[in-house]
């Protein structure tokens, strides 16, 4: 829910939410050694488990230090599992990967965000097609039509219905989903309120989203898990930009209590906060 770039760039360029907005502060990062496994078209379901393990992995510490290169890494194992048996989980955490990657890119280079942001719609309409009931692809493709937008204002007419549509069967198939509740609320967030934007809204379904992530992690440990630490920031950038400073240094904290790498909270929010109270 990343890049250097600062949340009032976001605000500008956004007309709905991209999933996570998440803004990661740039530190280096060697790629490491890509786990031996055999091609798409060879994997059977442990090998895919294994792979697509390493995955989920690369993308957390990826995000969490701002590494572009562990990115690029996790999505080219990612793509290795297409042709397996968690297929449309592959397809997702690839998407993920771009998702992450698009928001570490620097702004200038547009071009480069956009191919990477529809790389990341591609499979995910992938993962929708083999996998009509994943909440977390349909929440994500909302997401991602949503940074599209940000991207191309212009598209609105057709990207608006179709990010709509897509967070709508998210909320069908994961009511109690709280990467669905954290998406849809970076939408209210990002959002003019010309459009039907509205912050406050949005602080309740960041605080939803963290309610929902409390109460458990998914029986298949493949499955998409992230969201708890970033919905407490959410929370807290929600206060933030209403100057309500207390509860946001709370949330903030809180979410370095359950992730305490989490460089965006530590290296970007936390500073915007002292600033702000200075």
């Amino acid at each position: 829910m990343l890049p250097t770039a600062s949340l009032s760039r976001k605000t500008t360029l956004l007309l709905t939410a991209s999933l996570l907005v998440f803004s990661l502060v740039a530190c280096g990062s060697s790629t490491p050694m890509a786990p031996a496994s055999p091609t798409s078209s060879t994997l059977g379901s442990a090998a895919a488990d294994s792979l697509l393990r390493q995955v989920k992995t690369q993308i957390r510490e990826a995000t969490d230090k701002g590494s572009l290169d562990s990115l690029k890494q996790a999505r080219a194992w990612a793509k290795q599992a297409t042709g397996g048996d968690r297929a449309a989980l592959a397809h997702y955490y690839a998407a993920l990967a771009d998702y992450r990657m698009s928001n570490r890119l620097p702004e200038e280079d547009e071009a480069r965000r956009e191919r990477v942001i529809e790389d990341a719609i591609g499979h995910l309409k992938r993962a929708t097609e083999i996998n009509g009931t994943m909440a977390d692809a349909w929440a994500l493709l909302s997401g991602c039509y949503g940074q599209m937008m940000g991207m191309n204002p212009m598209q609105g007419m057709s990207l608006g219905p179709k990010a709509n549509e897509a967070m709508k069967r998210a909320k069908e198939h994961g009511p109690n989903n709280p990467r669905v509740w954290l998406i849809d609320g970076t939408s209210d967030f990002y959002t003019p309120g010309m459009f039907g934007g509205d912050k406050e809204k949005a602080l309740t379904k960041f605080e939803k989203a963290a309610r929902l992530a409390e109460q458990g992690s998914p029986d298949d440990l493949l499955m998409p898990s992230w969201g708890h630490a970033e919905a407490h920031a959410w929370v807290g950038v929600a206060h933030m930009e209403a100057e309500r400073y207390d509860p946001a240094r709370t949330a903030f904290e809180t979410a370095l209590d359950l992730n305490p790498d989490y460089g965006w909270v530590e290296k970007v929010l936390l500073p915007k906060l002292e600033e702000k109270q200075s």
